[in-house]
């Protein structure tokens, strides 16, 4: 009975870290689930600045944060692969980097953060693509951190621009 149980327990933690690294299964659209990820991150985004505040998506962005690395590295150990196209919440954490300095809604900032993350993202750039060659979630995540952190300094020189 015991084991049943823990059979059970195991197997919805295993669910629970399926939908969490696949962003609620979107991560299985057969699509461009990288680029939905990202569009995930921005609607996230939105909501939180429409109708909370800045504060609540910062509070959702560390929450990921600190959970993704180990649910990854769960989802990759049982999956034996070394970066399904199903997780996509690496591209979440990402695309929010440079979501998380943008305070207002502004259609062009948010084209821009999207463009320059996915193009980031795609093209793996050094040190993106030395990143992505690290073992287990760490190879997962951090390429996307750093396309993220360029995609953050491309819209940081276009305000900095704007202001000029």
């Amino acid at each position: 009975y015991c084991l049943l149980d823990n059979f059970k327990i195991n197997k919805f933690m295993n669910t629970v870290i399926k939908y969490f690294v696949s962003l609620f299964g979107i991560g299985f659209i057969p699509i461009a689930p990288g680029t939905l990820g990202s569009i995930f991150a921005i609607f996230v985004w939105y909501l939180s600045i429409k109708t909370l505040n800045i504060y609540f998506f910062y509070l959702v962005f560390v929450l990921i944060f600190l959970i993704a690395f180990k649910a990854v590295d769960i989802y990759l150990k049982s999956k034996r692969k070394e970066d399904p196209s199903e997780v996509i919440i690496d591209e979440f954490i990402g695309q929010s980097i440079p979501l998380l300095f943008l305070i207002d809604y502004n259609l062009y900032e948010v084209l821009l953060v999207f463009c320059s993350f996915r193009f980031f993202d795609i093209t793996k750039i050094y040190p993106i693509d030395w990143a992505e060659k690290m073992s287990g979630a760490k190879g997962v995540i951090i390429d996307d951190i750093i396309a993220g952190i360029y995609s953050l300094v491309i819209i940081m020189f276009y305000k900095i621009i704007l202001s000029i």
